[in-house]
């Protein structure tokens, strides 16, 4: 038997009522993250999606901590996922995957036995499984599908809600729309979250350029709300590339001034960063065939991926309290939306 409790619920019927059918590997996996093993679960008529939290893996996060200490960060990771969810529903967001149902169970047989265990609606998948980079897939439902995460991060803005690891194993598909889910790194302005002394606290292999050389804005709305955009912005690269828009920056930065080797601040790279980010969004741009859309696509990279944070946003966002307002983008995807169906339909396929 695995020495870990919560990789062992498999064929077990939880106190909770809930039989657990399925486990999901992780390459298939729509919502977990590093921190848990996830499975399908059955109730009544109603099939499920659990996430357990997996204590070992905390314990690898950093060895040598005390085990007390492990399991408090376990379970206050676990509380806050609940609490921010909930708070999220009761505040009317519409485009996030919320928590069902949440429980703990007590697992004999191991040196710590309690799981943790938080209960989704299950998904179709995480978007990685819905797009195809064969141009089979045409650019109607792409741009549908970045309307509605741009909507969802719009709604968690409005609350103050910062989600922090936007990427693609978290764009998950329901009943035919794209929701955001895994609110675990999410920060919150009335929320404490596990989360919030961290400069960033999303997946850096995703992260804005500013981070990884170390330069943080000191204002919390202008950080996180920035980080947000640029999350945003590199989704849109990903649609339509199949990589982030910090992996495509990274081909074009020189060696010696790459984050991995610079030493020095963010200030003496910015040259070398501004070129490469314009390399990168060429390159981007290129990956789309239809002219119209290139170039509107292309414009909205371009402002929410800036590699300058102070300068990130819709240009006439600029003068307002908040220039990393996403309303003017959620419009644009929409149209650029309604205007592709109607291309379709009156020119035939846009691929």
């Amino acid at each position: 038997m695995n020495e870990n409790a919560a990789d062992n619920l498999l064929g077990r019927k939880l106190k909770s009522g809930w039989e657990v059918i399925e486990k999901i590997e992780k390459s298939n996996n729509a919502t977990g993250s590093f921190f848990s093993i996830c499975y399908k679960v059955k109730k009544d008529n109603d099939t499920c999606f659990l996430k357990a939290f997996d204590f070992n893996k905390f314990m690898s996060l950093e060895p040598g901590i005390k085990v007390v200490d492990i399991m408090a960060k376990m379970l206050d990771a676990y509380r806050y996922e609940k609490k921010i969810s909930d708070f999220c529903k009761g505040h009317h967001v519409t485009k996030v995957l919320f928590v069902k149902y949440a429980e703990e169970e007590n697992i004999d047989g191991f040196t710590i036995p309690i799981v943790p265990y938080l209960i989704f609606d299950l998904v179709d998948g995480d978007i990685r499984k819905n797009l195809d980079y064969s141009d089979r897939l045409d650019y109607a439902w792409r741009l549908k599908s970045l309307h509605d995460i741009s909507v969802g991060l719009k709604q968690l803005h409005y609350i103050n809600v910062s989600h922090q690891d936007l990427k693609p194993s978290n764009i998950l598909i329901h009943n035919g729309d794209s929701k955001i889910g895994d609110l675990g790194r999410s920060i919150c302005k009335t929320i404490s979250s596990p989360y919030e002394n961290i400069p960033f606290a999303g997946d850096r292999n995703y992260a804005p350029p500013e981070i990884m050389y170390g330069y943080y804005l000191q204002d919390w709305n202008q950080r996180v709300f920035s980080s947000d955009s640029y999350l945003l912005g590199s989704i849109v690269v990903f649609y339509f590339t199949g990589i982030s828009m910090t992996a495509l920056l990274a081909k074009y930065i020189p060696r010696e001034f790459h984050w991995a080797n610079w030493n020095g601040n963010y200030e003496e790279v910015k040259t070398y960063i501004l070129d490469a980010f314009e390399q990168a969004v060429s390159e981007f741009s290129n990956s789309i065939s239809d002219e119209y859309l290139r170039g509107e696509l292309k414009w909205i990279v371009d402002k929410l991926c800036f590699p300058i944070p102070e300068k990130r946003g819709h240009p006439r966002n600029y003068y307002m309290n908040n220039k990393y307002n996403l309303d003017r983008f959620v419009t644009k995807l929409d149209l650029l939306h309604k205007k592709t169906i109607y291309r379709i339909k009156h020119n035939g396929s846009i691929i």
